[in-house]
C-alpha cells in the first residue's frame, strides 16, 4: 500500500502549538527554505516494486529519486549524481548490501573534499534481516541506520525526515560560513580603503602646510595631520588583525607615541618613553576616544613640558600606564617630568582644544579626570569604560 497523509493527520498538524524558534534556527530555517537545492536520495533495490513504492514515498517527502537496481550501478550513479541520501537494500545479487555500504564509503572518501566529510552521505539499510549480527555487521560497514522489512513507512518516513533535516542544517550552516567569510573580506577591503584615504587627508594637509609661513598655523596643521593620523592607525591594525570588533590597547598606544616622537623631530637619546599597559582590548569607537585623549596629551607635553631652556635639564620622560580596574572599566595614568602646567590654568574651561578633547572624551568614555601639577605632572583617567 503506498503511504499517505490522511485528513485526520492534517487535522492533528493544524491543531499543533508552534513551538519556539530561536533568532539563529529562523536564519538557518530561511536559509534552508531559500537557498539550499533540492536533496536528492539514492534508492538501491534489486527488487521493482519496492523501488516504485520507495520512489512514490521518497518523492512525497520532497527528494529527487535516482533509483539503482544493484550494487555496482549504485556506485557508478553515487560518483555521478553525489546524492545526500542512499536508502540500500542489504540482500541483493552479485554485491550485497554489506559490501556496497563499505565500497560506498571508501568511494566517498575519494570523491568528497575533506572540509566536506564531516557530514558523511547517509546511507539507511532497509533490509529483511533483523539478526542482531546483521544490524551489527550494517553498522560495522559504515550505515548511519537501519529499517527492517516489511517497510514500517511511517517508520521509515520519519527516519527519513530526521536525516534531511541534519543534512539541511549542515549546508545551512556552510552557507552561514561562507557569507561570513565574505562579509569578513569586505569588511577588511572597506577598513583598507578608509586607511588609504585618510592617509590622503593627512598627505593633502602635509601639503598644505609647506605654503603656510605662520608658525601658530604651522601647529595647527600638524595636530591636525596627527588626528588624522591615528585615526588612519586604528584601521590600519583593524585591517591587519583576524578580529574586526576590537583594538589591542598596548600595541596601538606605542605606534602611536613612535609616531608623535618621529613627527616632533625629538632626540631620542635625550627623551625616555616608558608605556606599561596591560593586554586590553577596546572597541573601535573606545580605542579612538582612547587614542585622542593619549595623542593630545603627549602632543602637549612635547610642545610645552620640554623648553630648551629649562633648568635644571634632566633627561625628558614620559610614563604611561593602563591597566583594568574591572571587567567593565580601565584607568590610564600619564606622567611627564617637564615643567608642569600653569598654576592658573581652569581644566573645565581652557582655551587649548587639546585639553578639552581631553575632559569632554573622558566624560565621553563615563570616566573621572584628575590632575597633579606637581613633579611630575600627572593625569589620572579612572573608570574608563571598555565599551562604547
Amino acid at each position: 500500500m503506498l503511504p499517505t497523509t490522511t485528513p485526520k493527520e492534517n487535522k492533528a498538524e493544524a491543531g499543533k502549538v508552534p513551538s519556539y524558534q530561536s533568532p539563529a534556527s529562523k536564519t538557518i530555517q530561511s536559509l534552508t527554505d531559500r537557498k539550499l537545492k533540492c536533496l536528492s536520495v539514492l534508492v538501491v533495490d534489486d527488487e521493482t516494486t519496492i523501488r516504485l513504492l520507495l520512489r512514490v514515498a521518497m518523492q512525497k517527502e520532497g527528494f529527487r529519486v535516482i533509483e539503482a537496481s544493484n550494487g555496482v550501478e549504485c556506485l557508478s550513479l553515487f560518483e555521478q549524481e553525489r546524492p545526500d541520501i542512499v536508502l540500500l537494500d542489504a540482500v541483493m545479487p552479485e554485491m550485497d548490501g554489506f559490501r556496497c555500504c563499505a565500497a560506498l564509503r571508501e568511494t566517498s572518501q575519494k570523491i568528497i573534499p575533506k572540509s566536506e566529510q564531516k557530514g558523511a552521505t547517509p546511507i539507511l539499510m532497509i533490509t529483511s534481516l533483523d539478526d542482531s549480527q546483521s544490524v551489527e555487521q550494517a553498522f560495522a560497514v559504515g550505515a548511519s541506520d537501519y529499517v527492517t522489512k516489511p517497510i514500517h513507512w511511517a517508520l521509515l518516513r520519519q527516519r527519513v525526515r530526521g536525516l534531511r533535516d541534519s543534512i539541511k542544517r549542515r549546508q545551512a550552516e556552510a552557507q552561514i560560513k561562507k557569507s561570513l567569510r565574505e562579509k569578513e573580506a569586505l569588511l577588511k577591503e572597506v577598513h583598507h580603503r578608509v586607511k588609504n584615504n585618510l592617509q590622503i587627508i593627512s598627505s593633502l594637509l602635509s601639503l598644505q602646510s609647506n605654503a603656510v609661513e605662520d608658525e601658530n598655523i604651522l601647529e595647527l596643521f600638524q595636530d591636525s595631520q596627527n588626528r588624522v593620523r591615528l585615526m588612519a592607525m586604528i584601521h590600519e591594525k583593524l585591517y591587519q588583525s583576524n578580529d574586526f570588533g576590537t583594538i589591542e590597547l598596548s600595541g596601538y598606544i606605542r605606534d602611536l607615541s613612535s609616531h608623535l616622537l618621529r613627527s616632533y623631530r625629538i632626540d631620542q637619546t635625550k627623551f625616555c618613553l616608558e608605556i606599561d599597559i596591560e593586554r586590553i582590548y577596546l572597541e573601535i569607537d573606545t580605542a579612538v576616544s582612547c587614542g585622542l585623549i593619549i595623542n593630545e596629551l603627549i602632543t602637549n607635553s612635547l610642545k610645552y613640558a620640554f623648553p630648551p631652556d629649562r633648568a635644571p635639564c634632566p633627561l625628558g620622560q614620559i610614563n604611561i600606564a593602563a591597566k583594568l580596574t574591572d571587567s567593565n572599566h580601565f584607568s590610564i595614568c600619564y606622567q611627564d617630568n617637564g615643567i608642569g602646567l600653569p598654576d592658573d590654568l581652569d581644566i573645565e574651561n581652557t582655551k587649548s582644544l587639546g585639553l578639552q578633547l581631553v575632559t569632554s572624551l573622558t566624560e565621553q568614555l563615563g570616566g573621572l579626570l584628575d590632575i597633579n601639577n606637581h613633579q611630575p605632572t600627572e593625569f589620572r583617567l579612572s573608570q574608563l569604560s571598555l565599551s562604547s
